[in-house]
């Protein structure tokens, strides 16, 4: 009997929650405009303001908005759009924090309120694991396809839009596991091949193994050449996160002085991604090295 993959439909108002749209507002002149009013990409959501996308989608924020780098609050409003049974609800947020390192095609967004009394419900994320896929497994990959935005206007900290959001969804199985990296091109990160679809814009979406775990992050796809080939898609691995740099206000009992990764934040949560155990962390910064993270396979009983 073939497992059912949960959150597969647009119909479902979870997925919304999990995955909500994400929108960059151009504040300069209002935005009376919806050309002012720009679609970012796939996220979702892996903690309290806190968004998990593609490396290349999170570097083309930088390319747009350059203030998001240099630590002064960015000239963009962003807003996390839940639709819920047909109601469409927007938040005003500033991106607090891009997190990327060498070795992962993941990025961590941190976001902080526009405004006071800024309240989204709904960070609860799916559960992550860091144990990746066998060779031969089902899995199935959701993201956003397409965002038409019909209308939008910013009146004083009330955004107000009529969007429709198209989501895909695509099942494949595992075709290859690729621990290190598959080259030291395109794909020079921990990864997985799949021969699932995954359409432009889904880069940032998640990746769920047979259990409904969040086992990677799609990257990108190679489409079939002739009818009789299979697509390759690639989805990154999630266990180089605890590498990802993390702000102060995410960690209880922060030194100012100390930098913080992933890593310390799971070690506070009571709810750790599956698998932690099996990766080791280690920060020499201060010794003039590098953070590194390895992942181990248990050994295999005899």
């Amino acid at each position: 009997m073939e497992t059912e993959f949960g959150l597969v439909s647009d119909t479902n108002e979870f997925v919304p929650e999990y995955m909500p749209a994400f929108i960059r507002i151009d504040r300069g002149n209002g935005v009376d405009d919806i050309e002012r009013v720009t679609w970012v990409g796939t996220v979702f959501v892996v903690g309290v303001q806190m968004l998990f996308t593609a490396k290349h989608v999170a570097e083309q924020l930088l390319r747009d908005d350059p203030a998001l780098n240099q630590g002064v609050p960015s000239r963009v409003h962003y807003a996390v759009i839940q639709v819920l049974k047909g109601l469409q609800q927007a938040v005003l947020w500033h991106v607090h924090s891009i997190g990327m390192i060498d070795n992962c095609d993941i990025a961590l967004l941190t976001l902080a309120p526009a405004h006071e009394g800024a309240n989204y419900l709904h960070w609860k994320g799916l559960p992550l694991t860091f144990i990746p896929p066998r060779v031969g497994d089902r899995v199935f990959g959701s993201g956003i396809h397409k965002i038409h935005i019909n209308s939008a206007r910013l009146e004083g900290d009330n955004f107000f839009c009529d969007i429709d959001v198209q989501r895909a969804f695509s099942i494949g199985v595992v075709r290859d596991v690729h621990f290190e990296c598959r080259d030291k091109g395109m794909y020079s990160f921990p990864c997985i091949q799949v021969n699932a679809q995954f359409d432009a814009g889904m880069s940032g979406g998640y990746v769920l193994n047979e259990r409904n775990e969040v086992c990677g992050v799609i990257s990108g796809s190679l489409p079939a050449c002739s009818p009789d080939e299979e697509h390759a898609s690639y989805a990154a691995l999630l266990w180089p996160v605890v590498s990802l740099p993390v702000p102060h206000p995410w960690i209880a009992n922060a030194n100012p002085d100390a930098s913080y990764s992933l890593w310390h934040y799971y070690q506070q949560e009571q709810v750790k991604p599956i698998g932690l155990e099996r990766v080791s962390y280690s920060n020499k910064l201060e010794a003039h090295g590098c953070i590194t993270s390895t992942y181990t396979d248990p050994p295999t009983s005899s």
